[in-house]
């Protein structure tokens, strides 16, 4: 195979792996980056933060079941009250691991 060929088959290699790279997006890393100081690393908003801007306690059951994966997502794109909008901070794949990571907060 020619330097020319290998490079186009490499090239052609990784444009078809870039998708499967996005996909593979850290929830819990993007919720410690921008979520625990508020919401606490257990999302039960024990935090002096949480306290001083009445941050919801995303471990409640009753919560959980009440909010909808695309409430979640529309206060994490535009933040409710004092919480910041991740909107033009989070692209969409990072915004839903940050609700599939919420969900996983859920306490019985």
């Amino acid at each position: 195979m020619s330097s020319k060929a290998w490079a186009l088959t490499l090239a052609a290699s990784l444009i078809a792996l870039a998708p499967l790279a996005q996909a593979e997006v850290d929830g819990e890393a993007l919720y410690r980056q921008h979520c625990a100081r508020c919401h606490g690393d257990d999302g039960r908003a024990k935090t002096w933060r949480g306290y001083l801007f009445f941050a919801q306690n995303l471990s409640k059951a009753r919560w959980q079941e009440r909010e909808s994966d695309e409430d979640i997502l529309e206060a994490i794109r535009k933040g409710p009250r004092a919480m910041p909008a991740f909107a033009d901070k989070l692209d969409a794949a990072e915004q839903q691991a940050l609700v599939h990571y919420v969900r996983s907060l859920r306490q019985p």
